[in-house]
Formats: structure tokens, C-alpha cells, sequence
């Protein structure tokens, strides 16, 4: 039977214990992740099925809805046996109190077209695992090698030594200014997600520094067989280096031989996704919900 639990109402330890029976586990839904990015979050739980949702809801002109929090790629139903039923049924029991959703389920979930909400595609790309760390280049793009071979026989030095701070100072006058759509918190939010993760072992930064400065990083997240690349800087000395194709490939070999999927938590936009594809990453699909059930005019402001 799905229970819906308030906050308050959530045993933090089942939960996490939980989603470590699910196959499909991911590093966005451990509970201390949810309470940063969603700090009232509720869920979805059926402990018989051993299948889970967070609901990550906030509110707006006095109404509550579902959304997708800053720096989370894919929440939705959690299970230890996905079928398409299971997956409806967790989809229709979200309270009616959230009159809109927009959010970004993960890959494992079926979604049937044309039922209780709109549905669209967007693109993630995985890799791996890699098992052959001699063989790794040779997957690669014949524009990514001769990225790679540009520096000659002195490739820039890649260092696990990164501070939070600069890094996220680097991404925000980078990545983020280029790309933009960062909500507000959204960097304090990358920061705090960052730090704690690094406290609990489950954060790896990479970085390129020329003259002291960093001039290129990524920050990896790390848990249960899966490193995702959550987040990347590159300053114009960075490309004129082509730090990100050396700090993707420093990424991919750290974890060569190891049974360990690489997540580059993919992105529709057609640049990142040939980058991606460079390094041998496999493009896969996971679903974007909408649902819009506020009052007449309200729903006409929000379109």
C-alpha cells in the first residue's frame, strides 16, 4: 500500500535504507541530498513493493507544486521492481494539494503517453563501465584524440587539490554565466551539496590551475557503482588548453577497471551532447513530467 508521509513524518534511516534495496538507486535521492535541495520535501512510499517517491514541492502564489530542484537531474519512483502499474499507481497517488508538476523522472520509470501528465524526452549519456584502461583512447573521437595530443608530450596537471569555493567562483562566472537558468540559492544550494558530499566520501573535484589560478574543473559525485559528472568550469585559458577534454579523460581513466558506471548527466543541448558522445558515451532517455491542474486563469499565467 503507498502511504504518503509528511516531512516530519519520515524515518530518514528506513528511507535510505530502502533505496539501497532498489536497484536503480541513485545518488540524487539519499535523504541528506533531498533535505538540502528540498528541505520540506514529503514522499511516496510503499515498503511492501519496497518502492519510493520524494515529492519535492515548494509554493507559489499560494499553491503547492512539484518541481525540480537545482543540480537534481532525475528524481520520481524508486523501486525494487519497476512495472508499469507500480509506476501509475505512485503517479496518481500525489495529493491533490500539488495542482502542477514540472519534473524530470529517472530512466527506469514508464511513463504511459497521453495519461495524467504531459510527457517529453531529454537526453542523459553513460558510459562504462571501462575495463580496458589501456584501450580507453582508442573509443574516443578522432577530434577528441587530437584535442588530447594538442599539448604534446606536456599535458597540464590535473589535481584532486580543489576548494570548493574557487570552484564553485569558477563555475559561476563560467558555466553558469554562459548557460544561465540558475535559480536563486541555486549556487549556495551547489556549494552546501558539494561540502557534503566531500564529508561523506562521495566527492571527487578535478582540476586545472595555471599559475596558481583554476582555470578548468568538474565535480564528481561518487555512491553505489555510479560517478556522476554533476558540474563543470572552464575559464577562456581553459579552452585554449583543452582542460575539459584532459579532465574528462583524468575522470574516465581514475575509474577505469573498476565496475563503475560514468554518468555525464547529459544534456539536450547539441554541443554537450557531441562532447559527451566524444569520449564513447551512450546517449539514453529519461522523461520530463508537466502536469497542470491550477484554476483557469492561474494556469494561463503560468503558461
Amino acid at each position: 500500500m503507498i502511504r504518503h508521509l509528511r516531512h516530519d513524518e519520515i524515518d530518514k534511516a528506513r528511507w535510505d535504507a530502502l533505496l539501497m534495496q532498489c536497484p536503480d538507486r541513485s545518488w540524487y535521492m539519499q535523504s541528506w541530498v533531498l533535505d538540502l535541495c528540498c528541505p520540506a520535501w514529503e514522499a511516496l512510499v510503499d515498503e511492501g513493493e519496497v518502492a519510493m517517491m520524494p515529492l519535492l514541492w515548494r509554493r507559489k502564489y499560494g499553491f503547492d507544486y512539484l518541481y525540480q530542484p537545482y543540480a537534481i537531474q532525475q528524481q520520481g519512483v524508486y523501486a525494487r521492481a519497476h512495472t508499469t502499474a507500480l509506476d501509475q499507481a505512485f503517479l496518481r497517488a500525489v495529493p491533490d494539494r500539488f495542482k502542477y508538476w514540472d519534473i524530470y523522472v529517472n530512466a527506469q520509470m514508464t511513463v504511459v503517453p497521453g495519461g495524467i501528465a504531459q510527457v517529453s524526452e531529454s537526453s542523459n549519456h553513460m558510459l562504462g563501465p571501462v575495463m580496458d584502461p589501456q584501450g580507453i583512447r582508442s573509443t574516443y573521437s578522432q577530434g577528441h584524440r587530437r584535442n588530447l595530443r594538442k599539448c604534446g608530450e606536456r599535458p597540464p596537471e590535473i589535481t584532486n587539490t580543489v576548494d570548493v569555493s574557487e570552484f564553485v567562483y569558477l563555475f559561476t562566472w563560467t558555466t553558469a554565466k554562459r548557460f544561465g537558468g540558475i535559480p536563486h540559492g541555486g549556487l549556495a544550494l551547489l556549494q552546501a551539496m558539494i561540502e557534503h558530499a566531500l564529508q561523506r566520501g562521495q566527492c571527487v573535484l578535478y582540476g586545472i590551475r595555471s599559475d596558481e589560478e583554476l582555470i578548468s574543473a568538474i565535480c564528481c559525485m561518487e555512491w553505489e557503482g555510479r560517478s556522476i559528472l554533476l558540474k563543470s568550469a572552464n575559464s577562456e585559458a581553459g579552452t585554449a588548453q583543452q582542460a575539459m577534454f584532459h579532465l574528462v579523460d583524468a575522470w574516465i581513466h581514475a575509474n577505469a577497471d573498476k565496475p563503475m558506471i560514468l554518468d555525464f548527466a547529459g544534456s539536450n543541448t547539441p554541443s554537450v551532447a557531441r562532447f559527451n558522445e566524444g569520449f564513447g558515451a551512450q546517449a539514453t532517455v529519461y522523461l520530463r513530467l508537466v502536469r497542470n491542474q491550477l484554476p483557469p486563469l492561474i494556469r494561463w499565467f503560468k503558461r
